[in-house]
């Protein structure tokens, strides 16, 4: 089973997808208080879509029954009730099917299969069911690309945790983390665990996915409502004010869109998404001084995240813009010398140059990092092939 869960990051003409974040316990507190300019006129005769809150975590009573009964066997075996949900959901996951689909509760438990984000939905509909607490930790790993039309679509990663029901606090403890276990579906080596996030956030991220297949289909109405339903879920998240933006752009409100892409930057001024959406705007609109101002702006980020530099690399390589390839490869691998993809990057623009001595570097570089037998055997005849030219 591949990964995972679409999240919302649109770039230039492309729109990158990739989902699967409280300090209400776990997320950053300082949250500013900006009003996002909706235009609510954009589409003010369409109906409503797509689920309520509840429906999304609902089973059938056939089905509560069936995990009620499944979990009171494994804790009259000695089980805690978390641990009993972990044992009766990896069960479940014996015949489950990864399909790049994000569906809801008993959607998913029906058709047994769906995305990283659909497993998630039914962690969280068993820890619903059980009266568990829970949360949600965000995960960097290597993504995964796929393009349809003029949108690429990227996966993510996210993890449930479910907690301990029969942890007592300390109100006098400060906790760095509680008892409880982690559910990842798509576990790896290579995983770094970011933020934690909770309930809502989630629920946001969902309807996110869900507006990110409606605009790969160009229903632009079931899109803007979807992704209105994110945002008032998580009015923070700068993924689904880009995604409003674009909407708004491809809807022919260029002046809504820009006053959404100011509005975002003024949330998080370093988001790589909504400036490298706000320059191709610009751009279009022939405010080529706006541009590459703003253009300076995202060269000197300093985004930690390599991945963020590595979605730059492909679309300004998608785009032909070689040089700007070059040098956001070159900044994700500062960042991650390990990032093989990025070797790979440099690679297929050097061998296109002619520079082979350059190319063949660069494959060199990924064989330190490589440590599958196959991709070995791949990169080797790669460096074969180069020596013949």
């Amino acid at each position: 089973m591949k990964k995972l869960i679409k999240w919302i990051y649109l770039v230039i003409l492309l729109v990158t997808i990739s989902a699967c974040a409280n300090k209400d316990a776990y997320e950053n507190s300082t949250h500013l208080n900006v009003s996002i300019p909706i235009n609510n006129m954009l589409f003010s005769d369409a109906q409503k879509v797509t689920d309520t809150y509840d429906d999304i975590f609902k089973l059938t009573p056939y089905k509560e029954s069936t995990i009620l009964s499944l979990v009171q066997e494994k804790q009259a075996q000695g089980m805690k009730l978390h641990k009993a949900l972990e044992a009766v959901f990896n069960t479940r996951l014996d015949n489950f099917t990864y399909y790049g689909e994000t569906y809801n509760a008993s959607t998913a438990m029906r058709l047994n299969k769906g995305n990283c984000m659909s497993l998630a939905i039914l962690t969280t509909a068993y820890a619903k069911l059980l009266g568990l607490k829970f949360s949600y930790r965000e995960v960097s790993t290597i993504p995964v690309y796929k393009r349809e039309h003029d949108i690429v679509l990227s996966s993510s990663h996210v993890q449930t945790i479910i907690y301990d029901a029969d942890f007592v606090e300390d109100k006098n403890t400060v906790y760095i983390s509680k008892p409880g276990i982690v559910i990842d579906y798509f576990p790896s080596k290579n995983n770094k665990v970011g933020k934690y996030f909770n309930e809502a956030t989630f629920t946001s991220m969902y309807y996110r996915n869900l507006a990110a297949d409606a605009l790969v289909e160009d229903d632009l109405v079931k899109a803007f409502l979807l992704t209105e339903k994110a945002y008032n879920y998580n009015k923070q998240n700068v993924e689904v004010i880009n995604l409003l933006a674009v909407i708004h752009r491809r809807a022919g409100d260029i002046k809504g869109a820009e006053n959404i892409y100011k509005a975002g930057l003024q949330l998080e001024q370093s988001s790589l998404a909504l400036i490298s959406n706000y320059i191709m705007l610009l751009r279009k609109e022939q405010r080529y001084t706006e541009a590459q101002s703003y253009q300076a702006q995202l060269d000197q980020l300093d985004d930690p995240n390599p991945y963020h530099w590595l979605e730059q690399a492909y679309t300004a390589q998608n785009n032909n813009k070689i040089r700007a390839a070059i040098h956001y490869y070159n900044k994700a691998l500062n960042r991650a010398p390990y990032l093989k993809e990025a070797y790979l990057g440099l690679y297929h623009i050097y061998r296109e140059k002619r520079q082979l001595t350059n190319a063949k570097i660069m494959l060199k570089k990924a064989l330190e990092w490589t440590y599958e037998i196959e991709q070995r055997k791949q990169y080797k005849y790669k460096l074969y092939s180069l020596a013949q030219l």
